[in-house]
Formats: structure tokens, C-alpha cells, sequence
């Protein structure tokens, strides 16, 4: 073979590998970090398939095309449809990992005073608490992981919380914060990216606590979830609660499909009628997330 010959099968096998534990779901840190990047490795199965056209390689391209339809059919989460739009919220709720940054509070509570947010939620706050609460001052009642070394969420709130109880996770594990407010509870939760097998094992633990203490509904659970709604640990999730966040709508890295990834999620009870956006850039790597919630119980998802 010439060295140009080579590489494109040298190309391709990568190419192909890596969609294996997409496809398959692999639950083994750190290949479960693929299994999130299914519109990336489409978008380059693809890509390989028409290069293989355009050189006359024509069995490798109907194989890619055979894994691109495998990759698609198990990937229903990229056809769904999200909730009605709340458009009369009771209850307004703005998310968003801030990056430790100060700044990025700073045009959150712009943000969330614009959409006459009730609550604000902020992962991996600044380290300057002070700071903080100047500028979210219009919300004086705070519970949760105020610490960033604590790798938690921190609720801000205009009325009173009811606080309750995080769950019993081992020690290490990042803490869950549970308060309740109008008979509502919020559960906010930033589980760690999965790179090795102990923090895989972490985050499921904190997607478990969170399905259980759900069953406390109505409920919203909330969160930088550090996966995609394809992704195993997530589906854990939607299996047992409503996702409302948009899984075709970026959070992380760039608001583009495939550029970026959507790993800030918003799941409710199904007594809760509820709707999620993503809301425009505060200068965090995260987009924020703009959840609308309804008083009165009715089917989440229009027919």
C-alpha cells in the first residue's frame, strides 16, 4: 500500500473504533466518555464514508453508512421532542455553571432578573461568597454548596426554602442540595465527569440519590450532569423522571450541535407541568438554563 492508502485505512479503523462504545453504550471509564460524543463520531463516520466514496472505496463507505443507521436508530433522544413551552410560569428557575468567575454571576443576575427568575442555582461558584451575594441580592435565602472546592450547587432564592436533608453518599462523593419552595422540591446536583472508574461510580450514585428523593414529587431535579441525554447515566434518569432540557441544544463548549454538547439537563416529576431553554451566553463555558414551571398538574408533553 502507498503511505496515502495507508492512512485513510489507518483513518477509518480509528474512525470506526471509536464508534463502537458509542454504539454500544460502554458503562467502563474512560471509554463511557464516548458514548456522549454520538453526534461528533456520526458527523465523522460520515465524513469518512463520502471520502471513501469520492476514492472508489466502496465497501468501507456502505459500512459506514451501516454504522452511521445503527448509530441513529439508537439514538432516539436526537428526534425527541421537548415539552410545551410554560408560557405563565408560577415558579421561574435559572441554572447555569459559572465557572468559579465572578463575573459570570455578575450577568446571571441580569439575566435572571430579565426573566423574573425566582430562584438562581448556581454550580461551582466563586470562591468570593461576599461578592456573590451582592450581586444576587434580590435573592437573600441561600442553601446548598457555597464552597467551589465542594463541587456542588448553591440556591438562591427570592422567598423562603424549605431545606431538607441531602441523601447519604459516601464520603468523596460530591453533595446533592434539596430544598423545597411552594410545595415544589429542587433537587441540584453536579456529578463529576467521568474519567475514571471511582467518579463514574460517584456520579451514579448521585443520579440514584436524586431518582429516589424524586420520589418525594413533585420535583425538579436539576443539574450539570457532565453526560448527554444518549448517554447510560442519563437514560437512568429519563426512565424515571420527565426530561425537559432540549437534547439538541448545546450547553457546554458552544451552543452548536456538534461543536458543543448538551450535559445541563432539567428532569421534573410528571405531576409537574413544566419547560426548559437554554438562555444566551453569561461568559461561562456553560450556557445557562431557563426552567418555567406551572402550579396546576397537567400532561408535561403536548400529544
Amino acid at each position: 500500500m502507498t503511505p496515502a492508502k495507508d492512512m485513510f485505512w489507518i483513518t477509518g479503523a480509528i474512525i470506526l473504533l471509536a464508534a463502537l462504545p458509542a454504539l454500544l453504550n460502554v458503562r467502563m471509564a474512560p471509554l463511557e466518555l464516548l458514548a456522549n460524543l454520538r453526534p461528533q463520531v456520526i458527523v465523522l463516520v460520515i465524513a469518512f464514508g463520502l471520502a471513501a466514496v469520492t476514492v472508489g472505496r466502496y465497501v468501507p463507505a456502505v459500512v459506514a453508512a451501516l454504522v452511521v443507521a445503527a448509530l441513529l436508530a439508537t439514538t432516539p433522544e436526537l428526534f425527541s421532542k421537548g415539552p410545551a413551552p410554560v408560557t405563565r410560569p408560577a415558579l421561574t428557575v435559572v441554572w447555569c455553571n459559572v465557572f468559579r468567575t465572578a463575573g459570570v454571576v455578575d450577568r446571571l443576575a441580569v439575566l435572571a432578573r430579565k426573566e423574573a427568575a425566582d430562584i438562581i442555582i448556581l454550580a461551582e461558584p466563586p470562591a468570593d461568597q461576599a461578592r456573590t451575594r451582592r450581586a444576587l441580592s434580590d435573592y437573600p435565602f441561600v442553601y446548598g454548596a457555597v464552597d467551589p472546592a465542594e463541587h456542588g450547587a448553591v440556591v438562591f432564592s427570592r422567598n423562603a426554602l424549605i431545606e431538607r436533608p441531602g441523601p447519604d453518599l459516601p464520603e468523596g462523593v460530591y453533595p446533592v442540595s434539596i430544598v423545597e419552595t411552594g410545595g415544589i422540591r429542587i433537587i441540584a446536583m453536579h456529578p463529576p465527569v467521568a474519567v475514571t472508574p471511582a467518579r463514574l461510580r460517584a456520579s451514579d450514585l448521585m443520579m440514584a440519590a436524586a431518582v429516589q428523593e424524586a420520589k418525594a414529587s413533585p420535583t425538579l431535579v436539576i443539574g450539570d450532569m457532565n453526560a448527554t441525554p444518549w448517554s447510560d447515566r442519563l437514560r437512568i434518569l429519563s426512565s424515571k423522571l420527565d426530561r425537559i432540557s432540549p437534547a439538541l441544544s448545546s450547553t457546554w463548549f458552544s451552543s452548536l450541535p456538534v461543536l458543543g454538547l448538551p450535559i445541563d439537563h432539567a428532569f421534573v416529576t410528571s405531576d409537574l407541568r413544566a419547560s426548559a431553554r437554554v438562555g444566551p451566553g453569561v461568559g461561562s463555558d456553560h450556557l445557562p438554563l431557563i426552567i418555567s414551571i406551572a402550579r396546576d398538574r397537567g400532561p408535561n408533553f403536548a400529544p
